[in-house]
């Protein structure tokens, strides 16, 4: 050998690097069964450090396939509406002869763009993701056209597959409800006000769902103005900051729809704080169907989403691409949902 040429990686550096033996590699990089989605992650994350995505390839090419799956999601701490994707999609995956990899990106850009670029490397055969904070074009070109399905992504022409929740027929049932039990001051929480010159131009979740109420509110004579919107951050804690400002100016709402459930447990812990009741002062709807929501006090009304038919509807639309069965226009299908009425949004 020459001076100064560089040696092959093989498969037992890529052992030593991840902390798990040749078998366990070896295993993993077959799309091994009984390797657990953390060893698998290792070995993948190893493996590319390592520059073993060639020999990755050649394997893919003789093999056909790599039998892995990314599931690439934002959070995964309970009670986060991911955890719980992520926990239906696995064994559905494995059911379906793949092995799943979970990747958590939080909201950062970079983390999405790395997942993505493991199709392009051979690392996995297709990824499920919610792109948030990227363009669906840029990730079609980071994919390098590989199969790729996309969660909620409302771009108006869709450039890759992609499953949605129903954003704004939930929001709608919701805030129709509200009105229904009596309320005639509603808010959105978590989200932005979107003004008539933007409706068009605007796209994303929040917009949707800002639709759906709007939509609501104008059937019964309503309008939705600036300060009925309350955009924060889907989580609990704006949550209860929202509830506190809320109680501070003398309460101005009877009745409220959050974008998520996270939102609607915080609401509900910040009046609380500030000795205001639900459902006896003001009314609350969710969104997502979180399981917890079962066990608030009060429990939470909310838009259930069917995880499993989003789950199912994502891994059809992708296995139709890994499988060769379908290579055609993009297409766009919505999650089956249902709207659950608990003690938030009704009085005795």
């Amino acid at each position: 050998m020459k001076a100064g040429a560089k040696m092959a990686v093989t498969l037992k550096d890529v052992a030593k690097k991840a902390g798990v033996s040749p078998a366990t590699v070896s295993y993993a990089l077959r799309g091994g069964q009984y390797v657990s989605p953390a060893t698998m992650k290792k070995v993948m994350k190893a493996a590319k450090a390592l520059g073993y995505t060639t020999n990755m390839s050649a394997r893919s090419l003789r093999y056909g396939k790599t039998k892995i799956i990314e599931v690439v999601v934002h959070e995964l701490d309970i009670p986060y509406y991911y955890s719980k994707l992520a926990a239906t999609a696995v064994p559905a995956i494995n059911r379906e002869g793949y092995q799943a990899l979970v990747l958590q990106t939080g909201l950062d850009a970079g983390n999405v763009k790395e997942a993505v670029d493991g199709i392009s490397n051979q690392i996995c055969d297709g990824v499920i993701l919610n792109a948030t904070g990227i363009d669906a074009n840029e990730i079609k070109r980071l994919s390098m056209n590989r199969p790729t399905v996309l969660l909620d992504d409302c771009t108006p022409e869709p450039v890759l597959d992609t499953v949605m929740t129903p954003n704004r027929e939930g929001a709608r049932i919701a805030t129709r409800h509200l009105i229904e039990q009596g309320c005639r001051s509603v808010a959105a929480v978590g989200i932005g006000y979107v003004s008539p010159t933007a409706i068009g131009v605007q796209v994303g979740t929040s917009k949707e769902r800002f639709e759906g109420v709007r939509e609501a509110l104008a059937e019964n004579g309503m309008g939705l103005t600036e300060r009925q919107c309350l955009a924060c951050d889907w989580l609990v804690e704006p949550g209860r900051e929202i509830a506190h400002q809320l109680a501070d100016v003398g309460m101005p709402f009877d009745g409220l729809f959050c974008a998520s459930d996270s939102l609607a447990f915080g609401l509900i812990r910040g009046f609380a704080d500030r000795g205001i009741r639900v459902p006896d002062d003001v009314l609350i709807t969710g969104f997502d169907g979180i399981s917890l929501g079962e066990y608030t006090v009060p429990s939470i009304s909310t838009v259930r989403i069917d995880m499993k038919d989003l789950v199912d509807k994502a891994i059809r639309l992708l296995l139709d691409r890994i499988d060769g069965i379908y290579d055609g226009e993009p297409r766009r299908e919505v999650a089956g949902y249902d709207f659950v009425v608990r003690g938030s949004s009704t009085r005795a």
